[in-house]
Parts: C-alpha cells; sequence; structure tokens
C-alpha cells in the first residue's frame, strides 16, 4: 500500500535524524580543576565575615577535532555550605577562543572577605574542618559559549552551568600538610542536559520545518505513483 510506505519512509528519515545528529554534533568541553590552594580561610563570628585567598588553576579541554568553541563569558562562583563568598569574571583574553582538539590552562585567585550568616551546623561544620585543614568547597562555573562544528554549524546557548566538588587544604596547616593533598577534580558537566534540550528542539524543528514537510509530501506523492 502506497501510504504504509510512505509511513515507512517517513520513520526511517526521523529515526536517522537523531543518529546523524549525534555524529555531527560537538561534543562538550570538559573542565577540570588540576590545582587549589587556601592561604587563609578563616571566619570571625562576631562580625559574621569570612575572610579567604583561594588560588585556582583550571583546565579546559576541547575534545573536538573538527569544531572550535568560542567562550564569551565565565564565571566562576566560590561557595561554602550553599553561601557565595566569591565571585569573579575571568578576563576576556585568552579564553574567547578554545580551537579544535586544544587544551587551555587559566589561573584564578578569588581573594577578599565577605559577609555571610552561617547557621549553627555551619559554624559547627567550619570548625570541624578548620581542625582537619581541609574545606569542601563547591565551585561553579557559569559559561557562555558558541561552539562551530562540522561544515561551519554553528551551536550557541546563553548559559551552561559547571559544578566542581573541591576539597581543598589549607597551607600552613599542619593537618593538611601531613593529610592532604589536593587531587585534580573533574568537574560535574550539566552541558549535557542542555544538549539534550537542543536536541529537541531540533526535532521540533525539523518537524515543523516547511521545507521538510513539503520533502515527506513528495514521498507520499511518489509512493503512492510507485504503488
Amino acid at each position: 500500500m502506497w501510504w504504509w510506505r510512505g509511513i515507512q519512509i517517513q520513520l526511517c528519515l526521523l529515526l536517522s535524524y537523531p543518529i546523524l545528529w549525534f555524529i555531527f554534533i560537538p561534543k562538550d568541553p570538559k573542565f577540570i580543576i588540576t590545582d587549589a590552594s587556601l592561604t587563609q580561610f578563616s571566619f570571625t563570628n562576631q562580625n559574621a565575615t569570612l575572610d579567604y585567598n583561594l588560588a585556582l588553576n583550571m583546565t579546559i579541554i576541547n575534545p573536538n577535532r573538527k569544531a572550535a568553541i568560542f567562550y564569551t563569558k565565565i564565571q566562576v562562583a566560590a561557595n561554602y555550605r550553599n553561601k557565595v563568598f566569591s565571585l569573579v569574571t575571568l578576563p576576556y583574553e585568552p579564553l574567547h577562543c578554545c580551537g579544535r582538539n586544544r587544551t587551555i590552562s587559566q589561573n584564578v585567585t578569588l581573594k577578599g572577605s565577605k559577609s555571610v550568616v552561617f547557621e549553627e551546623q555551619d559554624i559547627s561544620q567550619f570548625n570541624s574542618e578548620t581542625i582537619a585543614g581541609i574545606y569542601s568547597i563547591d565551585l561553579k562555573l557559569y559559561v557562555n559559549m558558541v561552539l562551530f562544528g562540522y561544515f561551519n554549524t554553528k551551536y550557541s546557548n546563553p548559559s551552561y552551568q559547571i559544578d566542581c566538588k573541591l576539597k581543598v587544604p589549607l597551607q600552613f596547616s599542619e593537618a593538611s600538610a601531613n593529610r592532604f593533598t589536593f587531587k585534580t577534580t573533574k568537574c560535574r558537566n550539566d552541558i549535557s542536559l542542555q544538549t539534550l534540550k537542543q536536541w529537541a528542539m531540533s526535532v521540533e524543528f525539523f518537524l515543523h520545518n516547511q521545507t521538510i514537510q513539503v520533502l515527506l509530501i513528495c514521498i507520499y506523492i511518489f509512493a503512492a505513483v510507485r504503488g
């Protein structure tokens, strides 16, 4: 039956589209914190002030051989006990471009004082980590970027969020010096979730694109004539 052949061809197109999409869509970049150290991390309960000096070395890897990534903005937010104590925007250079199959490294320094309100359990946890000489710091990267994939296809998204769970030793602390050194930490990449959204939008575009609809109508007519 001609209409059944048309449905079969349409189903083949719909099934092949995600496969082609996964082949040609650029891979997500990888964010790694290769080194982190604290030279100051103290909390004054009287005026609720957190003094900090955190040094980071961040590596960004573009795993694509034929796709370039342009970073328009990268913000680094440091959190302790779900309280943001520092937020910096990385300079435009040299992070504006991460070319094909390229790795770039960036040093980031977070230093200053921040007024924060800790609950009793937060202060208790802070005191425990002070004794241990190592602190649990949640680093979040907010990334705006544009990817140029195969055939110069452009993929953009207003914002990605990268999560890095860090265990950072305090320098000059006997406890951390004897027991802990910072371990390279791979950040959890929420870009994959955004990628799925892009895929859904692409499928929606595929289904509602007038050119595709005309093509499917032509396939039905061709199948009817052949049948």
